[in-house]
């Protein structure tokens, strides 16, 4: 699964702007809401005014800063003689067509389309392909909206909603004001077909009752079956309870914050996890969990924690 970030997005137009920059285009028009961020990353390569397509659709005035002068007299959107009509991405065409359709037969100036990212480095439908990203491929700005959604594993803690504090986390009462009051961090618009969590099972109610606070509409909700906190510190296999499940799924995402789970999570179910900290996909074994030294470090301190002799020599200096 191919994925595209933010950081990717700008460094992959700037690398191709060659590609658009010698036609003299004096407008860029952003197809709505994906095409926004590439079409103003262009205009402000290139210099040139930029207008969304509604707005350029009722030929409405062109609106600049102060800070910087586009050296043209374009005052409304269809005074301009040769757009680039721009899109993120794509992939039947429908919607680049749907898009010139729109546009007024009044107006008489030159039309050019592009896209960003295209499953082939030559589309029938549109002028211009900046780089090449095969499907199944998501982005930064459609991965929790996106179709993938409904067909992935979604942590929770992190993902949905942001860790809790040490103090938080004492499964006690302060816990339980946390389950109740998490504040929310990436909620998705697609029905998700798993949660799974470390979580403990007995604190269900508590996570359901947030999870429709929030709007969150899942199918299934896996969780830890521990006593407590200290039995799910005390795994011997802290990986196993997400990995093993995902593995066995027909998902085909996992979503995970922290960098050593999801690596851990990959490695093991041969398939792929967004992490939400670090803002990549990992691919099965595209990375080894002892390249990441805060991973490393915390494994090395938890077997030699196993060692008797080490843990009482470690009890008695702390104590």
């Amino acid at each position: 699964m191919k994925y595209k970030s933010y950081s990717d997005l700008s460094r992959d137009i700037s690398d191709n702007i060659y590609k658009i920059n010698t036609q003299n285009f004096d407008l860029i028009v952003g197809i709505p809401r994906s095409g926004m961020v590439p079409s103003y990353m262009v205009s402000l390569l290139l210099n040139v005014n930029c207008i969304d397509l509604p707005a350029f659709i009722r030929n409405e005035k062109l609106c600049k800063g102060i800070t910087r002068d586009v050296g043209t007299d374009i005052v409304n959107s269809h005074d301009a003689k040769n757009i680039l009509l721009i899109d993120d991405s794509i992939l039947s065409g429908n919607s680049m067509l749907n898009s010139l359709k729109q546009i007024p037969t009044k107006f008489q100036g030159l039309i050019t389309t592009a896209a960003v990212y295209s499953s082939h480095k030559n589309h029938e439908n549109v002028d211009i392909v900046l780089t090449e990203v095969e499907p199944p491929r998501v982005f930064e700005w459609n991965i929790y909206h996106h179709p993938v959604v409904s067909n992935s594993c979604f942590d929770i803690d992190g993902v949905l909603c942001y860790d809790p504090s040490n103090e938080e986390n004492d499964d006690g009462d302060k816990y339980v004001q946390f389950l109740c009051n998490a504040k929310p961090r990436f909620i998705p618009t697609e029905k998700i077909d798993y949660l799974v969590t470390n979580r403990l099972e007995k604190y269900r109610t508590q996570t359901e009752v947030w999870l429709s606070k929030n709007g969150v509409k899942f199918n299934n909700l896996i969780m830890l079956d521990l006593p407590g906190k200290e039995d799910r510190l005390a795994q011997p296999d802290y990986y196993s309870h997400k990995a093993n499940f995902y593995k066995s799924s027909d998902s085909s995402l996992f979503v995970e914050s922290d960098i050593n789970q999801a690596i851990e999570i990959a490695n093991r179910s041969n398939k792929f996890v967004f992490c939400v900290d670090e803002n990549i996909m990992i691919s099965p074994g595209g990375l080894s969990r002892f390249k990441n030294k805060s991973y490393l470090f915390s494994k090395v301190r938890y077997k030699l924690s196993k060692i008797q002799v080490l843990r009482t020599l470690y009890n008695s200096f702390k104590f």
